[in-house]
């Protein structure tokens, strides 16, 4: 009985064995096939030059990444019917021949992520990939999506597009993922979220746009998301964001809008609204403007805190509250002899074409460095009294960089005309004239006014009497 169960235990080994043991026929050089748990190709890490021409048709997973392949040709994988899993990052791929995967059918998870050199995909590229639920496009170096390249991709649920060079999505690039749950778009150069771009994305769970450049988010962008929980906007550009765009967001729990330029005046007054119904966690948003609220959380602000507006000089274009320069000049004549060292002439101001040039950096502590650079000096208001102009002519909107020559002038100023609290702000003695006056003119007090007047008086009278 012993020798029975023995025996039949080693046959047992056996056929376990034979299923495990490696496929070698039709099985290409530096690959390992196997046959379980399904079909296998495995050839990463081989140093590959190119896709091997023998692949068993039998294959269901094709494993062939970090090697060095550079092109992936209409007929690499022509006679794969079977395969489900395909994996090709980290290599050296620069070219993706039209119909490279066209008759698989039955794909459901494509990896060409990490290929730097791909930047240009064809529009047909991914066209019959019915059953694809996961596609990942990260590292490729890609600067532009072709107007329908996910056209078809029905079944997609995971899109992964970070870490490109990503400028903008056309409208309607994802208006066939229905099915789409998970979207990755973080650090790409993405300026605007506009109303058509994200549509049809209907069963959205997850939302990505972090580290990008956005300044600005159009009102119904967001109207096809009424089932993502959240949305990651942090370390953008961001000044305002309209609470109407917010609107559809019906089952958002979780919103990170930090790192952002934050304007907390009349015009978040919406924003402001919008998060006293929201029922899910935030991050803070950290206030840039006016100078009386800086570092202040927008949601934590009182109604009367968002009093006014502050002004801005119209420049042609479509987003002016985004890119605008801000800021009010001093008057000469208004600071004293010791402040005088510190006014910004002019000449020392960037030129108006290098305003919207801000550099943008993948570090965010960098990032908000520069952030921090682009804060200006806001009027001083004061409920019952007209707005003083005491700021410093900056012309620094919140997307432009200072210069070092304004850094350095603005340590300088005096303390006394940055004062942030209204109610202590110090009172103008007397009004300066309209008509600009230079440095020598500006006589301080009314006793100043008579020396003034003394010392040119005193002159003329001598020069009378010696041409009598």
């Amino acid at each position: 009985m012993k020798s029975l169960l023995r025996e039949g235990g080693r046959l047992f080994c056996l056929v376990l064995w034979l299923n495990v043991v490696p496929v070698l026929n039709g099985c290409p050089a530096k690959c390992v096939c196997y046959s379980e748990p399904r079909p296998t190709m495995a050839c990463q890490q081989q140093g590959l030059f190119s896709i091997p021409t023998e692949i068993p048709v039998r294959s269901q997973r094709i494993f062939l990444q970090s090697n060095k392949l550079t092109v992936v040709r209409s007929t690499s994988f022509s006679s794969v019917h079977n395969l489900t899993v395909l994996w090709m990052y980290s290599n050296n791929i620069s070219h993706i021949e039209s119909g490279a995967f066209y008759g698989l059918e039955r794909l459901e998870e494509l990896d060409i992520g990490d290929n730097s050199n791909l930047r240009i995909i064809s529009p047909s590229a991914f066209r019959g990939l019915t059953k694809l639920h996961t596609l990942h496009l990260h590292r490729c170096g890609l600067s532009e999506l072709p107007i329908g390249v996910f056209r078809g991709l029905y079944s997609l649920q995971y899109l992964y597009l970070q870490d490109n060079n990503l400028l903008a999505l056309h409208d309607d690039t994802f208006v066939d993922l229905a099915n789409l749950t998970y979207l990755f778009l973080h650090n790409n150069k993405i300026k605007v979220v506009t109303d058509h771009m994200l549509r049809g994305l209907i069963h959205l769970d997850r939302l990505l746009l972090h580290q990008n450049r956005i300044i600005h988010v159009q009102q119904r962008a967001f109207n096809d998301l009424g089932k993502l929980t959240t949305l990651f906007l942090f370390f953008n550009n961001l000044t305002m964001l309209s609470g109407e765009t917010m609107e559809p967001l019906v089952s958002l729990q979780y919103l990170r809008l930090n790192g952002n330029q934050w304007i907390c005046d009349c015009r978040a007054r919406p924003l402001w609204d919008w998060f006293k119904r929201f029922k899910g966690s935030s991050s803070d948003l950290e206030c840039h403007l006016p100078v009386t609220l800086v570092g202040k959380d927008l949601k934590r602000l009182k109604s009367n805190d968002l009093e006014g507006c502050i002004e801005t000089n119209p420049h042609s274009g479509k987003f002016l509250s985004f890119d605008d320069p801000m800021g009010e000049s001093i008057p000469r004549c208004c600071l004293s002899d010791n402040d005088k060292s510190s006014i910004i002439s002019s000449k020392t101001l960037p030129d108006p074409s290098s305003y919207n040039s801000r550099q943008i950096t993948n570090n965010p502590q960098k990032e908000k460095e520069n952030i921090s650079k682009t804060k200006v000096l806001e009027t001083e208001r004061l409920k019952n009294d007209t707005r003083s102009k005491q700021g410093v002519s900056l012309n620094d909107g919140p997307l432009a960089t200072l210069s070092n020559n304004l850094d350095q002038s603005l340590d300088k100023l005096n303390p006394d005309l940055l004062d942030m609290e209204p109610s202590t702000a110090p009172k103008r003695k007397k009004k300066c004239s309209k008509k600009p006056k230079s440095d020598q003119s500006c006589l301080k007090g009314h006793g100043s006014t008579l020396r003034a007047l003394g010392l040119l008086f005193f002159p003329m009278f001598w020069l009378s009497l010696t041409m009598s």
